[in-house]
């Protein structure tokens, strides 16, 4: 710090440091309800999307973050490219990476993932849970509530799978 050129600099920055801090503390906390959030996904979050009165949807603040597809239409053709990357780059990487963790199958963005990823493949399948990790998080912070799975559509509990697969990995006979 350059005490020495502006005397008593540092006593006045150290009354704006801690303000804003505590203020955004409940924020962070509430964020990182969420699965795979941390105190730096959820920072970012709140550093970018720091009103959420500003934007009237959902939808408005995930196309801010640079996670909706881009449209070109003419006429009544309508296609739909890759995404925008407008917007905040490091929120949408954040996302990304807090989205990896919808791999795992103890996460309640799983069966979505994992219907996805089978279909689109792995990194379509990140890019669709970043948004909807944007949409949750925007609404989070609009309506200042926790994360609650039960909006999410999915059901907790043990379920089990039998498979019936043609081939398997012969058993090594060292």
């Amino acid at each position: 710090m350059h005490c020495g050129l502006r005397p008593g600099a540092d006593s006045r920055a150290g009354g704006f440091a801690g303000a804003p801090e505590e203020s955004f503390a409940a924020e962070i906390a509430r964020l990182q309800t969420i699965p795979g959030v941390g105190s730096i996904v959820a920072s970012t979050a709140i550093a970018v999307l720091s009103s959420p009165e500003r934007f009237p949807d959902a939808k408005h603040a995930a196309s801010y973050a640079g996670l909706v597809p881009s449209t070109y239409q003419s006429g009544d053709r309508e296609a739909h490219g890759r995404i925008t990357k407008s917007g905040s780059a490091e929120l949408r990487a954040m996302l990304c990476e807090a989205a990896h963790h919808a791999a795992r199958a103890d996460h309640p963005l799983n069966p979505y993932f994992a219907r996805l990823c089978a279909r689109r493949g792995y990194k379509m399948a990140v890019t669709a849970v970043a948004h909807r990790l944007c949409r949750i998080i925007f609404a989070m912070l609009r309506h200042q509530s926790d994360f609650n799975v039960g909006k999410l559509g999915v059901e907790r509990g043990p379920f089990e799978r039998k498979v019936v697969r043609a081939y398997r990995l012969k058993a090594s006979s060292q």
